[in-house]
């Protein structure tokens, strides 16, 4: 008897373990420590949880985090069955027979959407739902996906990259929620979604809906297998490769410029402005692709390198994770100017005036990836071996600093393609 029986207690106990070890159930939960004890000696730590790791376990499997953002208000459906007969909705009443019937269908089923309100109008919609295989019936694809049903922005705030923060959106959701595919469908004249959608790696196939009219459905696959070749390429966002051959920086950025290029972050507070046109007009918060500018050179950066942004002053908190999709030293305003539109906190007067100076600007494109949910903070930070310059400008974050931070859990792994 491997795990040993020294009184009848154990026999009971045994009998237990005994389930979990032909699979007969899933998880044993226990606080007996004796027990765990046991399920180690027979590799059944995995199975024997305690009650703390079984709402961590169960949380991450059935609760469905959805992701926030101060310009969007995440809602039912139901909340906004009132504005219904408003001309937002004209052009799907226009495309879509039976639309209202349809609206009124989710708001019976409390599917979520996001909306954005400006001046107390309904300006940007997205309604999503989680489908079943049996409701989907995509081929070759017999679990759950996660369909973007209706998507729409309006002509008044076209340009402020809400198509890009709605995919943002989504992308965090089916991470969050264990859901490895990402659709909709779209009419093959919205020209510039299906760009973007192609862009970050979602495939066409084309197929005649109930009323005869082709379309496009676009799926994103968020299986990480799926992207081995080339796992830094924007096609394969949000996911990245991290081993020893990728370089990692920390970038310094203080919290006024931190406060708009990352206004989903957890160290932004909310403003007054959040719900007026100042906030929608900072549209390199709403962006997966972002532009940071500095006068620090770094020759050793390139395309594929991670970017841990530290946010400095009142911060002092690594939160921010990004890949470098491009990097140029420039002194050309109208080269700087087409790089980072409707990419970076600085106005044209401020980039004029860093591009005026001797030295080259140092112009990064990346991409937001995620934000660590388990923060690096200061006293940690601290610790570090990179950290002998106090992080006050680009500053290589050595291999052994990364692995000691992966090794302490604050890197989601639902990201890293290993």
């Amino acid at each position: 008897n491997v795990v040993g029986q020294k009184k009848e207690n154990d026999l009971i106990d045994n009998h237990q373990l005994y389930q979990a070890y032909k699979g007969y159930i899933d998880y044993f939960i226990t606080e007996d420590k004796g027990i765990h004890c046991k399920a180690t000696k027979v590799n059944l730590q995995n199975k024997v949880l305690f009650i703390a790791d079984a709402i961590k376990l169960l949380n991450e499997k059935f609760s469905l985090i959805i992701p926030q953002h101060p310009l969007l208000w995440e809602c039912s459906t139901r909340e906004i069955e009132n504005e219904i007969n408003d001309i937002f909705f004209d052009s799907f009443r226009d495309s879509y027979d039976g639309f209202n019937e349809w609206f009124f269908k989710c708001a019976r089923e409390n599917r979520r959407c996001y909306i954005l309100k400006v001046e107390s109008k309904i300006s940007a919609l997205l309604i999503f739902h989680r489908e079943k295989s049996n409701d989907h019936n995509i081929e070759n694809i017999k679990e759950d996906a996660l369909k973007m049903c209706t998507l729409k922005v309006a002509e008044t705030v076209f340009g402020y990259r809400l198509g890009e923060l709605f995919l943002n959106k989504m992308l965090t959701l089916c991470i969050n929620g264990n859901i490895n595919y990402l659709y909709l469908t779209v009419f093959p004249h919205h020209i510039h979604l299906i760009d973007l959608l192609s862009k970050y790696g979602f495939i066409r196939s084309e197929f005649r809906n109930k009323h005869g009219l082709t379309e496009l459905r676009m799926i994103k696959s968020l299986v990480k297998s799926d992207y081995l070749t080339d796992p830094q390429a924007i096609s394969s966002h949000p996911f990245y490769f991290d081993d020893e051959t990728i370089n990692k920086f920390v970038i310094p950025i203080a919290p006024k410029f931190y406060d708009t290029l990352f206004k989903d972050g957890r160290y932004r507070a909310r403003t007054l402005f959040d719900d007026t046109e100042t906030s929608l007009n900072e549209i390199e918060g709403n962006t997966i692709s972002k532009a940071y500018l500095c006068k620090s050179k770094r020759l050793n950066m390139k395309q594929g390198d991670l970017l841990f942004f530290y946010g400095s002053k009142t911060i002092k908190n690594i939160e921010p994770v990004g890949i470098l999709d491009s990097i140029t030293y420039t002194n050309d305003i109208d080269e700087i100017k087409n790089l980072v539109k409707r990419k970076t906190v600085y106005s044209e007067t401020q980039l004029e005036e860093l591009a005026s100076g001797k030295n080259k600007v140092t112009v990064m494109v990346f991409r937001l990836l995620y934000y660590l949910n388990n923060t690096v903070n200061h006293k940690e930070i601290k610790t570090l071996e990179s950290y002998s310059n106090n992080f006050q400008t680009i500053t290589t974050l050595l291999e052994s600093d990364y692995n000691y931070l992966k090794q302490k859990k604050h890197f989601n792994e639902h990201y890293i393609i290993n």
